[in-house]
């Protein structure tokens, strides 16, 4: 039977590569834009829907703190820091009179940069996901340049000059009237709309990890961990939670963390331990119940001391499609609630437009020629193309998904 299916379908193709002109179906893309900004080794993500805007974590403070670069430290990086070369007293009355002076002579965070090239003056939705100066220290700069309407963060204690500033900054806008917006910790479940995007906290802030051993930093599992969904897609942003908060997240909201579009991978593709069987990641298990089409990962080349993602990591995700800010620079995702467009540097990657297999924007022999390797074995369609070549959706790829194909080709069928 398997000899039989192979000599049909070679002479499929020998037919179909002779007759076939290829048939464009191009998507607009258009409706809810999500930028994974690269800040190098941090995270920082902005959403823009019908007119509404978030920001979802800030990068770093600066260049210099995002090459870990000591020696070219400006007066605000040795005050955050509290080096040897700090000489502002923050007991001091005019103390936040100074922060806000050196935040605005130091304004060359990436975060603020990007922002400004978008012509952004408001921020309708300004979130912290846990305070680590890779995701915090760059909201430092945003939340003193410009207003916004909701701010919230994880409501833990840290000790950090970047939060104890954050606070700050947050409680001196509500308090002098440049904002009305006060910080606030979401519960879990919390939700609130973007624009006509529906966006939900699915993190429980009520868990202390610092009681959890072995499952990874207590900070970095405090992250909050958003959901995003825009008509038929779905967005998981994960901060930088490790084994304790992923498990939480699979024990309290299997549903809502299941079969996601676009991962934003957590901890910016590390490791994160080990898992029982060694040869993958401590995300193993998360990524199965994930099981992302499209993950972007937020790293860099600095400021870590391995190289991510790492490899256990990609071969956890292998289902997926990864894209890397290290690798791609900018990356912005342009969906219309069906389809999405992936851009970055000059390309753009047409993403669940079933029969595009390649995602080139068009349904071509090329296209048909993958979906033959896969049910040949010859190929293995991962991410977008396992699921664009299934076309009848049966949530297989089958002969019967090569023939329709060939069919929307030669124009006796229309893929929709």
């Amino acid at each position: 039977m398997k000899q039989k299916i192979k000599v049909l379908l070679c002479l499929l193709t020998t037919f179909s590569l002779v007759c076939m002109a290829g048939v464009e179906n191009t998507f607009a893309t258009s409706g809810l834009k999500v930028h994974y900004i690269d800040v190098g080794s941090g995270d920082a993500i902005y959403l823009e829907c019908d007119g509404e805007n978030m920001l979802i974590d800030g990068g770093y403070l600066s260049q210099s703190d995002r090459m870990d670069d000591e020696t070219t430290r400006s007066d605000l990086e040795h005050l955050l820091h509290n080096d040897s070369l700090n000489n502002i007293d923050e007991n001091s009355p005019d103390f936040m009179s100074q922060l806000r002076l050196l935040l605005t002579q130091n304004n060359n965070s990436d975060v603020s940069r990007y922002l400004d090239s978008l012509g952004v003056k408001n921020i309708n939705y300004v979130i912290s996901s846990h305070p680590h100066f890779d995701h915090l220290g760059g909201l430092l700069q945003v939340i003193n340049k410009y207003t916004y309407d909701h701010i919230y963060y994880n409501g833990r204690d840290y000790t950090t000059r970047y939060y104890r500033y954050f606070k700050k900054l947050a409680a001196d806008n509500a308090s002098s009237g440049k904002v009305r917006a006060v910080l606030q910790v979401p519960q879990r479940n919390e939700v609130f709309q973007l624009g006509s995007a529906k966006v939900t906290f699915l993190s429980d802030q009520s868990t202390d990890y610092s009681t959890i051993s072995g499952n990874g930093d207590a900070d970095n599992n405090g992250s909050l961990v958003i959901r995003v969904d825009y008509g038929k897609r779905s967005f998981l942003l994960t901060g930088d939670i490790q084994v304790a908060a992923q498990q939480q997240l699979m024990k309290n909201n299997p549903n809502a963390i299941s079969n996601i579009d676009v991962l934003k991978v957590p901890h910016h593709g590390h490791t994160n331990n080990d898992f029982s069987v060694s040869s993958h990641s401590g995300n193993y298990e998360f990524f199965l119940k994930v099981n992302p089409v499209i993950s972007i990962v937020q790293c860099g080349t600095t400021n870590t001391s391995v190289t991510i993602p790492t490899n256990k990591v990609k071969n956890d995700l292998s289902m997926s499609d990864i894209y890397t800010t290290k690798d791609h620079g900018n990356i912005v995702l342009e969906c219309d609630g069906q389809h999405i467009d992936i851009k970055y540097k000059n390309s753009v990657y047409h993403a669940f437009v079933t029969g595009d297999i390649n995602g080139d924007g068009k349904i071509t022999p090329s296209d048909y020629v993958m979906a033959r390797r896969q049910i040949l074995g010859t190929l293995t369609l991962t991410g977008n193309g396992r699921i664009t070549a299934d076309i009848n959706g049966d949530g297989k790829v089958t002969p019967s998904d090569y023939v329709l194909i060939r069919r929307h080709i030669l124009g006796t069928y229309q893929i929709q």
